[in-house]
This record gives C-alpha cells, sequence and structure tokens, in this order.
C-alpha cells in the first residue's frame, strides 16, 4: 500500500501534469478551477501566485506565503520580485480560506489593490484574485474588486 506522502506526491505530479507550463489561462473559470487543485484541503491560509505571459500563458506557479488557520502576512516586495524572477507580464494570485468561506474579507480586497499598485509600477497586469474555500473558489475579478 502506498502511504500518504506517496499518495500526496502523485496527487501533485497529476495536477501538474494537468497545468503544464504553457496552460492558457483565458478564463476566471480556468483560474479557480488550477488554484481549487493546488490550494483546496489546505489547513492553513497560503498565498500563491500563477506568473504568466503576455498570452496568458502560465510560465511559472509559486506559493509565497504561507499563514496560520485564519491569515497570512503578505509582502508586496516579495510577489514584485518574483514577477521579475520569472519575468512576468501578468499575475493571477490567490489564496485559499481554511474556513470555508468563500467571500473575500476587507483585508483581502485591500491587499489585492496594494498588489495590484506595486506590480504596474514594474509594467506586471494583476489578471485575478481568486479565493479557494474548499471546493468552491471565486473570482474577485468577476466581483469588480480588481
Amino acid at each position: 500500500m502506498a502511504t500518504v506522502s506517496q499518495i500526496l506526491t502523485e496527487a501533485t505530479r497529476a495536477i501538474d501534469f494537468r497545468y503544464p507550463t504553457g496552460t492558457v489561462f483565458e478564463s476566471a473559470a480556468v483560474s479557480a478551477e488550477f488554484f481549487r487543485a493546488k490550494l483546496s484541503g489546505l489547513e492553513r491560509e497560503v498565498f500563491a501566485v500563477a506568473f504568466l505571459n503576455n498570452q496568458h500563458q502560465l510560465m511559472a506557479y509559486e506559493e509565497l506565503f504561507k499563514g496560520s488557520i485564519a491569515s497570512t502576512e503578505l509582502h508586496p516586495r516579495e510577489v514584485a520580485r518574483a514577477a521579475l524572477r520569472h519575468n512576468a507580464a501578468a499575475v493571477i494570485m490567490s489564496h485559499n480560506h481554511p474556513s470555508f468561506s468563500t467571500e473575500p474579507s476587507r483585508a483581502d480586497e485591500q491587499i489585492t489593490v496594494r498588489l495590484k499598485k506595486a506590480l504596474e509600477l514594474i509594467g506586471v497586469r494583476v489578471i485575478d484574485h481568486i479565493v479557494v474555500a474548499g471546493n468552491d473558489a471565486i473570482s474577485m475579478a468577476e466581483r469588480g474588486l480588481v
């Protein structure tokens, strides 16, 4: 029988196989599906970013910050640094809510604005911010919050 660690490793490989480098993020639905596969079921908040080229193709994915069961401390400088390292033209950000609430908090809205402003200074577009809660996910861009 496979160990839990082996099962999780194979699940990660399956997700990476389904969303290889070059995957096109053509809609909020694709973004939500991608981040739901990456972040659902985590016990602590994780803030992750998909780094995209000008055609919105996936160049890299990184989980930049890990927090507690209720929050994660984000640093716009580190997000900008990662975007420059990947030579990204655009990003889609995401984080999970272990509470299973898909509603973006006021803090979620505020950090999205701060990150958008910081990334605009270096010519990186923020396409969306996806909130994952269990098997559900919402697009803050579809709600007019990006």
